[in-house]
């Protein structure tokens, strides 16, 4: 389905139009049948001789009802501008042609309405009048058709066109993740609150949970209809009204975003670029109540530029505070105003979304350069790239929500992909070279050690690996890979060898064998030798480790070992004082040694006594 706005200067025969078209009366408000005039959006839709189905916006022409008309242009694929045959071009006309050049409109089919009204050389001169002031504009291509709504005389014409226009207008693009700007609230008897729009992004189906944000409130989708018709699911592109289970009718305004939880996150702060309109009567300034119309509705605005103010007719790069938080994507297009004035002044592309990464006091130069590159390409894959190449990388889980691409195609595009990370190639290979750089510094420093503890390696790394999942990701690459070896507690170079003989373990090893079942205790043995030497020794297992004080050479435990075994073989089972003078030793050194054998597997403990365990 495809959804047509129509735009043009109060009184211009909008709403009469759809009606005829449709045969569907979009004014639905009490006061806008009494007084004859659009006030709020309206709604229709019809069948093209095609067969396509197209949902129609109504919006109000009056300048008084401007951030309506803003609320239902918002989300578009193509307009019907009009202006009356008998009034010719008006100032409301200009205005929202103003608004459709600078939203990049250019599907469109300009109608000149009440042709019935004025004499057949009058219709011709407002027609060419009409295809002068649309030149150079989104609309310049748009073809001119004449129509009356109270004859019918050119409506089969205007059908055929927007079929016409439609077939060159690419549907929504489903990027999985769902978004509708909230243009109607209500209450009905019976169902309770429903909310309508137009959706894009992704699709919502019945019984699904959703999350309204900015309030981040969440409900569940009870119903879905689109045109009056009850639907199990609803795709991107159409116009619909959800039934939403859970939710008060006044905690959801205009406005508001319907989308899946934790897709989206708010913002306040972007990066724009920003086209000032050409016919401006007065130079471009920071200064004014500014607004900012993006979706269905307004926010309040803080303009700055970041290169200085650019003239009229000129586009200048800006960052925009709202005083309210909005859910913006990369490329949303917006309208800006002077509130003051009341006049349109700009349009404009966000080029940044998110706040938390535009830091307040970086400098504006570099807040340009971001924003120039961003504004330099225009397919989210390659704004995807410009993003990772910046950032190094992105929690797998960030790519959606900080270049609006979908991880699968993002993953299509390019890029090195770990479960939970991605990273760029250059940030990759300089991460990689990093790791190995600080492992060799290590081992040249602590020849001792088995490796670079993980702790130390990835403290190195700092913020260039996000997350400890992150980092076992990369390890786990590398190791795959040779360039590195990794235990569960250390990292080090496959050419390492740790440097454990030589005279100083030549001589560790001669006390302790000498001292037999009763060797100094760990903390002695550290004051003398090197700690790193004693922890190679035991990881080697030249030395076993039986308590946190006590080491023993190999030798000395299968010494011991055999003695126990000819023991019970001969007498059988033992006490502990049986044991220590059995090994020459004093109950501090035989308690431990027996618990370790009991913990092996090498002895067991009946009672007061030992007998062989299950792995003698």
């Amino acid at each position: 389905m495809y959804v047509v706005a129509t735009a043009g200067h109060v009184d211009h025969g909008k709403s009469a139009l759809v009606l005829a078209l449709t045969g569907i009366d979009p004014d639905r408000l009490e006061e806008e049948k009494r007084r004859g005039l659009t006030i709020d959006l309206g709604f229709a839709w019809l069948k093209l001789p095609s067969g396509r189905e197209v949902g129609i916006v109504d919006v109000p022409g009056h300048e008084r009802f401007i951030r309506n008309m803003l609320a239902g242009v918002g989300a578009i694929n193509a307009t019907i501008f009009v202006v009356a045959a008998n009034e010719g071009w008006k100032p409301q006309s200009q205005e929202h042609l103003d608004i459709l050049d600078l939203l990049g409109v250019s599907a469109g089919v300009v109608v000149v309405t009440k042709a019935d009204l004025v004499d057949a050389d009058t219709l011709e001169a407002v027609m060419a009048g009409v295809r002068e002031r649309i030149a150079g504009t989104s609309l310049g291509g748009a073809h001119v058709l004449a129509v009356s709504s109270t004859t019918g005389a050119g409506l089969d014409d205007l059908q055929a066109e927007l079929d016409r226009v439609l077939d060159a207008t690419p549907p929504a693009e489903d990027r999985h993740r769902p978004r509708l700007w909230v243009d109607r609230v209500f209450s009905m008897k019976g169902s309770g609150t429903v909310v309508t729009g137009t959706l894009t992004g992704g699709s919502l189906a019945e019984d699904q949970e959703i999350e309204v944000l900015p309030g981040a409130v969440r409900a569940r989708i009870r119903g879905i209809q689109s045109h009056h018709r009850r639907l199990n699911e609803i795709e991107p592109g159409n116009r619909t009204a959800l039934n939403l289970v859970g939710l008060d009718p006044q905690a959801i305004r205009r406005g508001d975003v319907v989308t899946l939880p934790g897709l989206w996150r708010t913002t306040r702060r972007f990066l724009a670029s920003i086209r000032f309109l050409e016919h401006l009567p007065h130079e471009v300034t920071e200064r004014g109540a500014f607004k900012v119309y993006i979706g269905s509705t307004e926010f309040n605005a803080e303009l700055r530029f970041l290169e200085g103010a650019p003239d009229p007719g000129e586009t200048g790069l800006a960052l925009l505070t709202l005083a309210e938080p909005a859910v913006l994507d990369w490329h949303d297009r917006f309208v800006l105003r002077e509130a003051g004035r009341g006049e349109t002044l700009g349009g404009g592309v966000v080029l940044e979304a998110h706040p938390q990464e535009i830091r307040r006091r970086q400098p504006f130069a570099f807040l340009a350069e971001r924003a120039r590159r961003r504004a330099a390409v225009d397919d989210r894959a390659a704004y995807f790239f410009v993003v990772l190449e910046e950032e190094g990388s992105l929690p797998v889980k960030e790519v959606a929500m900080r270049t609006g691409l979908d991880p699968a195609a993002a993953r299509a595009a390019g890029g090195r992909w770990f479960p939970s990370v991605v990273f760029s190639e250059q940030a990759f290979g300089a991460v990689s070279a990093k790791l190995v750089a600080a492992l060799r510094s290590h081992q040249e420093s602590h020849p001792l050690e088995a490796g670079m503890p993980r702790a130390a390696v990835r403290s190195v790394l700092g913020s260039e690996i996000r997350g400890t999942r992150a980092f076992d990701e990369l390890v786990e690459e590398l190791a795959k890979r040779r360039e590195i070896v990794a235990d569960a507690t250390a990292l080090r170079t496959p050419d390492f060898v740790p440097a454990l003989g030589g005279k100083e373990t030549d001589e560790l090893m001669a006390l302790l064998l000498g001292a037999k079942a009763a060797p100094p205790l760990l903390p002695e043995l550290g004051r003398r030798f090197d700690a790193a030497l004693i922890r190679g020794l035991v990881r080697t297992g030249q030395l076993v480790q039986v308590s946190q004080d006590l080491v023993f050479p190999a030798e000395t435990m299968a010494e011991i070992r055999n003695v126990v075994t000819q023991r019970i073989a001969s007498a059988g089972p033992f006490t502990v004082a049986e044991f220590r003078d059995l090994v020459g030793a004093s109950r501090k050194y035989a308690v431990p040694l027996l618990e370790y054998f009991d913990q092996a597997g090498f002895t067991r403990r009946q009672g007061d006594v030992r007998v062989l365990g299950p792995k003698a």
